[in-house]
């Protein structure tokens, strides 16, 4: 390694001041925050000053952690210091952000005793990590719930180019050496430069060529902007409407997704900054095409997944219409999506799985699903469309296409209770 360790300084800005005067809650979050990095507790020392305010020092067998709160700026500084290469600070920096839920977060990363070159340490591994500035772990498996991780997936960080927090959401970008550039929501992968188009192609154009030549589209979600390209690749659209709840993800895609951000320029997009489920129940006969680009079905999610959001969606589309959402992963949200295909099936006269590999969500065999009223079959489309559509797309072509429809037998035992999949 070059130096002794690594020094890192953390700005919370926008915290809530009660948790900043709360000495208790201060120190089990520091404490946790250093026990999840790895790093080996010695001691601790906490202080309330009055009339407000706290300080804090723990001690680890490889340096030390500190933090001061101003509860009356709503401002915390944290100082974590770490000898070697074995310690994830970024688990640390992570667990402050949950706990505290600021509004804005800084980070500043430093080498500490450079001058003295390369330190060899047997816990590097290999010289081709020794450039990344850090870690970020994405739990998996876990129904929502950090405490019940089950399974996670570990990203080296060449580096943070945002650390921020929406009023719905933290949002971050960071750089990866293997995927690019990614965008994270809650600590969950949301869009990946080396493999998104993967996802967006399959979202937009399996239900767009089927349909044969959609004029209106609804997108909800989908505030990175990668599905949205997508749609705009068909010459008979005329309209489409992007309904995200979080206006900050778009400006974040905007101004650090430059795989994306060109198709907020279109005029043929219209940008609607609302609830996806309050917008839609106005609508009757409105689009040819409803695609959900949504977030697991946790917290303001959950209720894309349920019956009154699907009727609400069948009722908005035209005759002829289709629905279509992402449907979670197949190897790791099994009683989510047979529950998702259950709903579903109970508004949908026609519901159909279909697949696609995308490598940084979690499991990598990622499911989809449209839902409508008009017959259709995987074998039914326009092959010299989609053949002309695929010279602008890296996944997509007509072969991609039918062969998407089919399952693996245990996808099949596992959903024939909800849809009548076996031919």
């Amino acid at each position: 390694m070059t130096g002794l360790g690594t020094h890192i300084l953390l700005d919370l800005y926008g915290c809530d001041p009660r948790r900043l005067d709360d000495l208790d809650f201060l120190k089990k979050t520091a404490l946790e925050g250093v026990r999840r990095s790895g790093a080996t507790i010695i001691t601790d020392h906490f202080k309330q000053f009055t009339p407000q305010g706290v300080s804090g020092v723990v001690i680890i067998a490889e340096s030390h952690l500190t933090l001061h709160t101003w509860p009356e700026f709503s401002y915390i500084a944290v100082d974590y210091f770490t000898c070697g290469d074995t310690i994830d600070i970024d688990a640390a920096i992570d667990h402050f952000s949950t706990r505290l839920h600021p509004e804005t977060i800084e980070i500043s990363r430093n080498a500490r005793g450079k001058r003295l070159g390369k330190i060899p340490s047997e816990a590097l591994i290999g010289k081709a990590f020794q450039h990344i500035r850090g870690w970020e772990t994405e739990s998996a498996g876990n129904g929502g719930s950090p405490e019940k991780r089950l399974l996670e997936y570990r990203y080296a960080v060449d580096q943070v180019l945002l650390k921020t927090r929406s009023r719905f959401q933290e949002i971050q970008v960071i750089e990866n050496p293997v995927f690019g550039r990614m965008l994270w929501l809650d600590q969950a992968v949301q869009t990946a430069e080396k493999d998104e188009f993967v996802y967006h192609e399959m979202l937009g154009h399996v239900p767009a060529v089927i349909h044969g030549s959609p004029e209106d589209v609804l997108i909800i979600g989908g505030g990175d902007g990668g599905l949205l390209r997508e749609v705009l690749k068909h010459e008979s659209l005329k309209r489409i409407e992007l309904v995200d709840i979080d206006a900050a993800v778009v400006d974040v895609s905007r101004r650090y997704l430059p795989f994306t951000h060109r198709a907020f320029e279109d005029p043929r997009v219209h940008l609607i900054f609302d609830d996806g489920m309050r917008f839609v129940t106005d609508k009757t006969r409105a689009y040819d095409l409803i695609l959900v680009d949504s977030t697991d079905p946790v917290g303001p999610g959950e209720h894309l997944y349920q019956p009154a959001f699907y009727g609400a969606c069948k009722a908005a589309l035209k005759e002829g219409g289709l629905f279509t959402a992402q449907a979670l992963s197949v190897w790791l949200q099994e009683k989510e999506q047979a529950a998702m295909f259950q709903n579903m099936a109970k508004v949908f006269e026609r519901v159909a799985p279909y697949l696609a590999t995308v490598p940084t969500y979690p499991g990598a065999l990622w499911a989809f699903a449209i839902g409508s009223d008009r017959a259709f079959s995987p074998d039914a489309f326009d092959r010299s469309y989609a053949r002309d559509l695929s010279g602008a797309c890296r996944y997509y072509n007509p072969m991609i296409h039918e062969s998407a429809f089919c399952l693996p037998n245990f996808m099949i035992e596992r959903l024939e209770k909800q849809l009548p999949l076996r031919h």
